[in-house]
């Protein structure tokens, strides 16, 4: 089929004749190209067997010719196949190749006729293999191409005319043949011929016809199908004025509520008189009946389907209608022949007859199943909802009145480390500084405690193997939980890496031993297991839930009183606690999980009343290798660099200008960001700026950002006691920021800044300006 008729068919509408006409050419060509395939796959295998027929003729009839006593294999075979396996290859392989493509079938009809002549002869020009000819013609009339066959007569007659002419034994099986004899057998093909082209000419117009016939048909189909469809608008048009009118006629009449109840629901019906109930498709499809249960008794319907527990409250509800003759509505479960439980809505009404005598009961019914399970959802999220913005104002709070407070304690702890040396033993103010100081490292605990639960705490990660933190912490637990404890360590010797502070790891592993022996009081069995486990699809429910991926688990478990529901519900709750006053702050389990999700982990809980409790913590795998350990000099270290402290805190900037100064730095101080930027927008150039990080006005990131762009050799120190969304992302430090956290000692102060001052590529520079005075 060509392009061109496809597309005109396309281009022209059918329902006209020009449409038709074209659409008949589309079809004839399809039909005609199918038939053509069709006698391509026919010859294939015809031209096939014939070689091997051809072999079989020439073994048959001169298999062996014989020279005195020796025998030789005659020319014949190898002419049948080498010549039959030449004029067969080229056709067999274009009816594969090229299927219905018009040199194909000429091919075919050449290589047909010489595997005639071949035939003939093979056989010495015997009679009956000339019969092979008319049947090759007939065959390929198959094609109805009258083309095909002029030209398969052509390339016969000039085989026998030349074949005749130079070798006749091979045709007519003589040693000489008059011309005539070609032209005898030439009028004998034409005969043939002929009627096949009369034949070939009547199937074609026939095929004309019967694709004229279906383009007709398909106009026509279109034209009932447009037509159909314009009568379906009319009728859904008169459809649609009908039910506005009968709308309309509704609104005037009383069984309005009636019908507004009863739309979109399954219906039923119960006759008072014969006791039989009659029920729409939807109702049977609610309670899962069969069409055949129609008829029975309401007392039958429901026994058998009504939930036990709700079953004499609808039969109270229905009895009371019947009563009154007042409509009722009726929430009620249902149990399905497979046992699922679903919850409908029923609402009825009593039909009285002229004595007001009650004579039927009808009403709709619906499966409010899903809406029940969306209201419940929709309280839970609620809840949800409240719970975190509960604990969200309290992290803000925390976070604020920390802020201030780790200030406060560190001054308090500094002046108290820079007064012991100056009290010494005996003096009478030494113990009152002391606890002083250890109050302050109590305020420093709690305030600690405040930010983790808030997750606004400054974690300063690193690697770490849990075996080695648990192993390390072992002789403090087993002090910690007593003798009446027995203490269990389970390690998977292989146990790969994670990445987080360990510090606040150690606090985490304190809590939940203190919480597991508090729920042993008369002692028990306490099992601390560390192990690699991957998670395929998502571990746990509501808030709490683990992703994909590979983590290490640390699983502190416990056999003592256990826990209810409603306790692990509130359990990660500040200031939620079970135990008596003064026995508890509630900030254990609070700290505990906002540490594990600010380490980038989760923790669940698995316990039962009276069956102990496990807490299962999960951490992300780190491929990072454990860094060694870094010893600590004890010897507190000086400088002579210049120093810039910036703070907001007019007591903390005192404090801290004073334990530079007294370690032999050059310092300067200033209240905030913007006035340390005009001191370094002057003459001065300073080996290190120590800043906090919240300020009014400018932040202390804002701060070093501008530092790097100014004055890249200068090293910056941050200082904060929580996280500021600037400084760190989800309250995890990054690796490229020098951090210190509030509240800090002078040691470690001083340690820190000496720690900035001698990282790598470290090159102090001195002050072009070197009159710092005292501030």
């Amino acid at each position: 089929m060509s392009r061109e008729t496809t597309n005109q068919a396309a281009a022209l509408p059918l329902d006209s004749e020009a449409g038709i006409a074209a659409r008949t050419a589309q079809l004839f060509d399809e039909q005609r190209q199918t038939i053509i395939r069709h006698a391509d796959r026919l010859f294939f295998w015809l031209m096939l067997c014939q070689w091997v027929f051809a072999l079989g003729i020439a073994i048959w009839l001169s298999p062996h010719t014989w020279e005195g006593t020796t025998s030789e294999i005659h020319p014949h075979i190898w002419l049948a196949l080498g010549l039959g396996a030449l004029i067969t290859s080229l056709p067999v392989a274009l009816t594969r190749l090229q299927p219905g493509h018009v040199v194909t079938r000429h091919v075919v009809a050449v290589g047909q006729m010489m595997m005639s002549a071949l035939l003939i002869h093979l056989t010495g020009g015997r009679i009956e293999t000339h019969f092979h000819v008319f049947g090759s013609l007939a065959i390929l009339a198959f094609y109805r191409d009258w083309r095909v066959l002029v030209w398969a007569s052509l390339v016969v007659y000039a085989d026998h005319l030349l074949r005749g002419f130079f070798w006749p034994e091979s045709v007519y099986g003589v040693l000489s043949a008059p011309v005539w004899r070609s032209l005898e057998h030439g009028g004998w093909v034409l005969f043939e011929v002929a009627f096949l082209l009369i034949s070939i000419g009547k199937s074609v117009d026939e095929m004309h016809a019967v694709a004229e016939r279906q383009a007709r048909l398909e106009s026509l189909n279109l034209t009932i199908e447009r037509r159909v469809a314009e009568r379906t608008a009319d009728l859904t048009r008169e459809n649609q004025e009908r039910r506005q009118a009968e709308e309309s006629l509704r609104q005037s009449q009383s069984q309005l509520a009636q019908a507004q109840q009863m739309a979109r629901m399954g219906s039923w019906q119960w006759d008072l008189v014969s006791n039989q109930t009659t029920w729409s498709e939807e109702t049977r499809r609610l309670y899962g009946r069969r069409t055949e249960d129609s008829g029975r008794s309401m007392e039958d319907c429901l026994t058998d389907r009504i939930h036990p527990h709700d079953l004499e409250r609808v039969r109270s509800i229905m009895a009371d209608a019947l009563r009154t003759g007042r409509p009722f509505t009726c929430v009620h479960r249902i149990v399905l022949p497979d046992k699922t439980e679903r919850v409908l809505e029923g609402r009825g009404e009593v039909r009285l007859d002229a004595s007001g005598k009650p004579v039927a009961m009808f009403g709709v019914v619906q499966d409010i199943t899903d809406a029940r399970r969306a209201e419940e959802a929709l309280r839970r999220s609620e809840e949800q909802l409240r719970q975190s913005q509960k604990m969200d104002a309290v992290g803000r709070l925390a976070g604020g009145i920390a802020h201030d407070f780790n200030n406060v304690l560190t001054v308090i702890g500094g002046y108290c480390s820079l007064s012991l040396p100056l009290a010494g033993e005996g003096h009478p103010l030494r113990k009152s500084i002391e606890e002083i100081q250890r109050a302050a490292d109590r305020a420093s605990s709690l305030t600690s405690q405040l930010l983790a639960f808030s997750r606004k705490q400054v974690l300063q990660p690193r690697v770490l193997n849990l075996n080695d933190v648990v192993h390390n912490m072992e002789k403090m637990l087993r002090r910690l939980i007593g003798e009446h404890i027995e203490l269990h360590t389970s390690f998977e010797s292989a146990l790969a890496n994670t990445k987080a502070d360990p510090g606040q790891i150690e606090q985490v592993i304190l809590n939940l031993v203190v919480n597991a022996r508090d729920a042993m009081p008369q002692g028990g069995r306490l099992s601390i297991a560390t192990k690699n486990i991957f998670i395929e699809g998502s571990l746990g429910s509501g808030d709490r839930v683990v992703k994909p991926g590979r983590y290490v688990l640390l699983s502190v478990s416990d056999n003592g009183v256990g826990m209810s529901e409603e306790t692990k519900a509130h359990l990660f709750e500040p200031f939620f606690t079970t135990k008596g006053v003064g026995k508890g702050t509630g900030l254990g389990l609070a700290t505990t999980h906002g540490i594990v999700c600010q380490s980038g982990g989760e923790i669940q809980v698995r316990s039962e009343p009276k069956s102990g409790a496990t807490f299962d913590i999960y951490l992300p795998v780190t491929d990072e290798a454990v860094a060694p350990p870094v010893s600590e000099d004890s010897l507190i270290p000086d400088g002579k660099e210049s120093v810039l402290v910036v703070e907001d805190d007019p007591a903390l900037r005192g404090l801290a200008c004073t334990l530079l100064r007294q370690r032999g730095y050059q310092v300067r101080e200033s209240a905030d960001a913007l006035d340390a930027l005009r001191l370094l927008g002057k003459d001065w150039a300073f080996d290190l700026v120590v800043s906090d990080v919240v300020m009014p006005r400018m932040n202390g990131k804002d701060l070093c950002d501008q530092i790097k762009r100014r004055a890249p050799k200068t090293r910056v120190l941050l200082m904060s006691g929580y996280t500021d969304d600037a400084l760190v992302q989800n309250g995890v430090l990054t690796n490229e920021l020098a951090f210190l956290e509030k509240p800090f000692s002078p040691g470690q102060f001083a340690r820190k800044v000496r720690e900035v001052l001698d990282a790598p590529n470290s090159r102090p520079t001195s002050p072009r300006k070197r009159e710092m005075t005292a501030a």
